[in-house]
Formats: structure tokens, sequence, C-alpha cells
């Protein structure tokens, strides 16, 4: 049901939304019980519910469609995105051989997809690939992603610079395959809004299902074999993604052969924007590039992560509407002020007594299978807790409250490099749960959502994927240039993660990285975030237009007045009796003007300008 079927050579997607109103969508939401529900009825309800929730989904969106989207989320950014996060500290230390240092900067390289997911969507808009947005490009890089995997799995590796590339391929795929299912399924949800929640949490079930799959065996491998093994499972699962998008099942139609290559009226209609994802690519590239090239050099490193963070900066509140900027600045900077020391923190948790006499000695089992299960679940509970207590409060509070508790969480960690919880009789096994690796997913949900709301509300109509993209990437990017603060942070304070290991400035480190540095973020929320309910509207009359497009509209404006102005006065020399002043004021007063009186409002602004009007609170209440 929901869907038409067409021949594959048409070249045509088979999604077609099935015909109904709110009522239809109402009556499929959900099972119920009932009225006289008996035993058997509570037993089979979890079934009953779980039914009645796919037949709405695949009533919806077409079983096909649905295949895709579980593949991606379950297979792709699931296992496969878990197990990249969780083997990468095995891997550093077993297979590679290498310091925290150097496992750090390899992972930075990786994660540089994550990045350019904006350049990545600007793309996929602009130029269809083979006639296709999404298609050829979600294949194109599951082929990339599938090569990398098999020669991480049958290539002996010892260079963490060769690691850093096929792991950035790999992550290529995950993040384009993420961003182009997600950009359709948005697509979608737009012709049945009603049921836009059915299928976000299917899309969430899928990858938090996939995340804790993942969780359970990489441990358990990295503790009794090389780790490099796990890459031979992850071959198949980047392969998994090819099957269904071959098959036609992600629905996205080939254009017609008139508008194959650049789209140039888009790029046209959004030059700033999209100028903007691709320099933020190119910036990361480089970084990336010189990372690779020149391992080592942290410092060099560091240097050009900070100054295009400037640049970036510069860029955005030039070009990007006014609190759109504002909002992303903030939220990039609170991902650079908690400043990523993993290397040096990941080592001492797993170090053994050669290293750290005393200390935790963690096995992988414990600190990847143990700790994400139960990251998990405070994620969980980071949710509930959100919706019941803080569901109501500003953005503003929002942020700096969470910041705070980010800083308490992580000094539990600083308390047990310090070996307090030692003397007090707590064991590292249990006060780690407390700490901000435990903790610090609840948190996370703390800070995402609001997040998430607060970008719904800023971006520019007509261009949610992209902006989507770019404020991703930004914020990823945040989180590269984090990294190579730390890489170099680390190494001035002198930790040595291998033998012979110094870890004695470690808490000194947590200390400003961890709970000093990020609580700048706490002042930054009273100049950057709006201080409204989650409910309210953000964006005011001209605050969606950037600098730049609110100068072309000044000078358009200028422009029309002088026409204007010459055109009254010829015709009042020429005609003088032709027009009744009351004519003349009208052809004078054709436009609204701003209440200080000195431009006429743009047209975005004339609804707002109408109603701020009606009386003296609401017009107070608009400035």
């Amino acid at each position: 049901p929901g869907e038409v079927e067409k021949s594959g050579d048409s070249g045509q997607a088979y999604y077609e939304p099935v015909p109904g109103g709110e009522e239809d969508e109402a009556e499929k939401s959900g099972y119920k019980l009932p009225a006289d529900a008996g035993p058997v009825d509570y037993i089979i309800h979890p079934y009953m519910s779980f039914k009645a929730f796919i037949d709405n989904l695949v009533a919806n969106f077409g079983w096909k469609f649905s295949i895709q989207i579980g593949v991606m989320y379950l297979c792709v950014k699931g296992i496969l995105n878990a197990v990249m996060g969780l083997i990468k500290l095995s891997y550093c230390k077993k297979t590679l051989n290498i310091d925290g240092n150097a496992c750090q900067t390899m992972v930075s390289v990786s994660m540089t997809p994550w990045a350019i997911k904006g350049a990545i969507g600007v793309m996929s808009d602009a130029y269809p690939l083979g006639g296709y947005h999404k298609k050829n490009y979600i294949l194109c890089a599951a082929v990339l992603g599938t090569c990398a995997f098999t020669v991480l799995a049958a290539v002996p590796i010892h260079s963490a610079a060769v690691a850093a590339v096929l792991l950035f391929l790999a992550n290529l795929e995950i993040a384009t395959c993420d961003l182009l299912c997600e950009g359709k399924y948005a697509e979608l949800m737009q012709a049945k809004p009603k049921t836009g929640s059915t299928m976000v949490s299917y899309v969430w079930g899928c990858f938090q299902l996939g995340s804790l799959f993942a969780s359970f065996f990489v441990g358990p491998i990295a503790d009794n074999y090389d780790p490099q093994i796990i890459f031979w499972f992850c071959i198949p699962l980047a392969i998994s993604i090819m099957i269904p998008t071959s098959l036609g099942y992600l629905s996205d139609e080939r254009v017609p052969e008139e508008k194959e290559g650049v789209d140039w009226a888009l790029v046209r209609e959004h030059p700033y924007i999209m100028a903007f994802c691709l320099i933020m690519a190119c910036i990361a590239m480089g970084n990336a590039l010189l990372d690779v090239l020149f391992f080592d050099q942290h410092l060099a490193q560091m240097i050009y992560a900070v100054s295009m963070t400037v640049v970036l900066s510069v860029l955005a509140f030039r070009w990007l509407p006014r609190q759109l900027a504002m909002c992303n600045f903030y939220m990039f900077m609170s991902c650079v002020l908690y400043i990523n020391i993993s290397g040096a923190q990941d080592f001492w948790f797993t170090a053994d007594d050669k290293c750290v006499p005393g200390g935790p000695g963690f096995d992988y089992t414990y600190y990847n299978t143990y700790t994400a299960l139960v990251g998990a679940f405070t994620g969980w509970v980071g949710i509930v807790l959100f919706q019941a207590t803080m569901s109501g409060w500003t953005f503003r509070s929002l942020f700096w409250v969470t910041t705070v508790i980010q800083c308490v969480a992580a000094a539990f960690d600083l308390l047990m490099i310090g070996r307090y919880n030692v003397a007090w009789g707590i064991s590292d096994k249990v006060f780690y749960m407390f700490g901000d690796a435990v903790i610090g997913p609840a948190v996370g949900m703390f800070a995402a959502m609001p997040a998430l709301v607060l970008t719904s509300k800023l971006v520019p109509k007509g261009l949610e994927a992209t902006t989507y993209a770019l404020l991703a990437g930004f914020q990823n990017f945040g989180g590269v240039v984090s990294s190579q603060i730390g890489i170099y942070a680390t190494q001035w304070s002198g930790v040595k993660s291998t033998e012979p290991c110094d870890f004695e400035n470690l808490s000194i480190l947590v200390l400003v990285c961890h709970c000093l540095l990020p609580l700048i973020a706490v002042p930054l929320t009273f100049c950057l975030i709006p201080d409204k309910l989650m409910t309210d509207a953000v964006l005011e009359g001209e605050e969606n237009l950037s600098p730049e497009e609110e100068e072309r509209w000044e000078e358009g404006q200028g422009l029309r007045e002088q026409d204007s102005d010459l055109t009254q006065e010829g015709l009042s020399h020429r005609r003088p009796s032709s027009l009744r002043a009351e004519d003349q004021e009208e052809l004078v007063e054709h436009r609204p003007v701003s209440p200080k009186g000195q431009r006429p409002l743009s047209p975005k602004s004339q609804k707002s300008a109408a109603s701020n009007s009606l009386s003296p609170r609401d017009h107070d209440h608009g400035e």
C-alpha cells in the first residue's frame, strides 16, 4: 500500500503518498487496548503495537523506502558508525602501536567528512550525478567506503597517516549516505506531515538498535583478538546500502535531460550560503591534508585550525542571516571550548600497571561495551528528564545550565585521575559510571534537543536541507578544531601515553579543558542565544536577512526611490494639472516605512509591521 510500481528503466520514483486526510492518519496512529482487555491482550500488546507501527510506516512511505531507511540507519549509521567509534582506541593501541596524540590526529582526519556535509549537500542539489540528485552519490560513496574497509581488513597497516586516509573514506560513505537519506525522508514527510513522527521514531529506533548491537561484540573481540579483524565485519555492512539504492528503493527521481548539468539558477538564488558551504569544506579538507602530510607538527595544525575558525566565523556573520549566525557561532564555540583530550584520557583509563601503577586498567569489554550500554540508557533517561522538567525553559537557560552540568560531570573524571575514589573506598568501575563518559550522553541530550529545535526555527524557507547540513558541518568542524587544540595541549603539558608513560599533568589538563574553558560558553549564551521559549518564534522581521542580502535590498530600494522621485518631478513639471493632491500623496507614500522612518520596510517586514501597529503593547513586544 502507498506505492505505485513503475518500470525500473523509466528512471521514475515508485513513491506516491497514500491519499487521505488527517482522519485516516489518526486511525493508523497506533494500537490501543480494547476496553475489556484481559491478560492475553496485555501480553500481545507489544507485538500488536509494533505491527501497527510498521503497518502505518509502510502505508505512508511504502515498504521499499522503509527497507532503504532501515538498512541505512540500522546497518550503516547504526552498526557501522558505532563500530568506527568503538574500535579506534584498541586499533591504535594493539594494531598500530601508536601513542594517544597520533591516535587522536588519526581520528581527527577520519572525522573530516562530517565537517563537509554542507558541500556534499550543495553538490547533490546543484549537480545531479548521472541524472540523479542522491542515488549515484550514495553508490559512489559506498564503493569508496567498501574499498577502504577491504584494505583495512586485508592489508597490514603500520602507518597512522595511511590508516587515517582509509578511515576518512569509510566515514565519507557514512556521512554522505546519512545526509542524502535524511534529505529524502524529510522531503517525503512533507507529503504527509501528520505521519512525520512515525518516520523519525523509525530512524531513531534503527539507529539505537544498531549502536547497541555493535557495542556487544566490539569490546570482547578487541580484548581477545587483533582489532583489525573487526573490519571484515564492516565490509558487508558497507555494501548493504548499495543493494536497495541500486534497486531504486530510495525513490530518487531521474531529472529530465534538459535539467542535467549544473543548476546555475539554484546557485544564483543562494550564492552566499552555497559559497560558505564550499569554503568550509575546502578549509576542512585543508586541515585533513595538513594533518596527513605533517602528522607530528601539532603546533602548525592548531594554528591552522584556529586561524580558519576566525575566517569562518567572520564569513558566517557576513553571509548568514544574523540570528542564524549568532546561534550557529555559539554552538560552534561550545564544541571548540570543550577541548578534546581523548588521546590522553582514553590511554590513561586503559593503561596497564607498567604505564599507570595502581590505575583503573579497564579492558575493552568494560570500556567499550558496558559503558556504551549504560550510556545508551542514560541517554534515554536524559530524554525523559528533559521532557518532564526542562521542556518549558528558555533556550538561553537550557544552554547555560547544560554547560554547567557537563563541567560537573567532567569533575568526576578529575577526581578519579587524582585517585580520590580509591581513598574513599569506591572502586574505579563504579565511580567511572558517574563520570563524563556515562553521564555525558544524558547531558548531551539536554544540549542536543534545544539545539535541534532552535536550528529548525532559524533555517531560511526553501533552503532547509542545505542549511541543516551547513550547521551540522560547522559544528562538526568545531569538534575538529577542539581536537587539534587538545592534541597540542596534551603535547605541551608533557603527557606521554606510551612507555615511558607520564600522566603527571593529566589532572591539570582535564581541569582546564573540561571544567574551566567550557564555562566561557555561559556568558556567550546571554550574548548570542535568544531568551525565548522553545515554543516561541525566534525570527522576526528582517532578522531572517543576512547583512549581504539586506545591503542588496537597500541598494535596490534606493534606486526605486530615485526613479520614483524622478517620475514625480517629471509629472509635476510636465503635467501639473493631471494628478490630484491625494494621488500625488499616494504615489509618494506607495510603501510602508519603518517605525524609525529611516527606510521603507522590506517585503518580509511589512507583515510584521502591520501586526505590530495593532496596539502599543504589540508594538513594544515587537521592538
